[in-house]
């Protein structure tokens, strides 16, 4: 389980903190697809590092069954959770199974040799995605939404309970997007994983997901998609003049 207790996120310089995310209280539950949405510069990438550790919370804390992240030493963290960020730093000439394999490196010993087993997973986790030709190329030959397919395929080989994903779809056309979220939904549902990813698309997001974390200007919302399209507050989003939403399609609309 994942617990946010009266979390702020946001950054501190100079004696002087910005709030961004304020007092999120809230529990996940093992087994959970969480879409955490909102407009742009609300916060989502920001949060999505504070839970990874990457940045330090302003207060509160999050929690992985009942251990707090920013308590835990780098290694357990990478035992406890994964996490695939839009930016990347990896070499061009290296080849996509080279990258997934990397996925092992919290569990391999000093000189990062890999057992049976780790192979196993690794070849397992290549065929669960079906990306067994993609696995044999170098990364400069890929486009973004191959690379992407990688990347997830090595947070999946750490094999953590807790997936985090940053814009994991920014890159797919619709048929690639059906594709990875259909994947996603799966590990989710045969391995029981809790997987949180940031996105633009709200539209799809309230169709897959289990739960939603909606970040607004003034608040937050924490709830299945039906519960929030009956609470009204996807309304609250865009500005209604520009985009509206239609509660009985489910879908966010250009206003025009």
């Amino acid at each position: 389980m994942i617990k946010f207790h009266k979390l702020t996120t946001g950054y501190s310089s100079r004696g002087t903190s910005k709030e961004i995310s304020r007092a999120l209280d809230l529990s996940i539950e093992k087994g959970t697809l969480v879409g955490i949405l909102g407009s742009n510069g609300i916060g989502k990438s920001t949060l999505l590092k504070t839970i990874a550790g990457f940045e330090k919370p302003l207060s509160g804390s999050v929690q992985i069954d009942k251990k707090s992240v920013h308590e835990l030493s780098p290694m357990d963290r990478a035992q406890c959770l994964s996490i695939v960020l839009t930016e990347r730093k990896l070499s061009g000439d290296l080849l996509g199974i080279e990258v997934i394999r990397l996925g092992r490196q919290p569990y391999t010993n000093w000189i990062g040799s890999q057992s049976e087993e780790d192979d196993q997973l690794v070849s397992k986790i290549i065929a669960q995605l079906n990306i067994g030709k993609l696995a044999e190329q170098t990364l400069k030959t890929m486009s973004d939404g191959e690379i992407q397919k990688i990347l997830l395929a090595r947070a999946l080989a750490q094999d953590t309970a807790v997936v985090l994903l940053d814009e994991p779809s920014s890159h797919l056309d619709l048929y690639n997007k059906a594709l990875l979220f259909q994947q996603i939904k799966q590990r989710v549902k045969e391995d029981q994983k809790t997987i949180l990813f940031t996105s633009h698309d709200l539209n799809t997001a309230i169709q897959i997901c289990d739960k939603i974390i909606l970040l607004l200007q003034d608040r937050w919302e924490y709830g299945t998609p039906d519960e929030l399209i009956k609470k009204g507050v996807f309304q609250s989003v865009f500005p209604k003049e520009t985009v509206g939403f239609d509660p009985l399609q489910k879908q966010f609309r250009i206003c025009v």
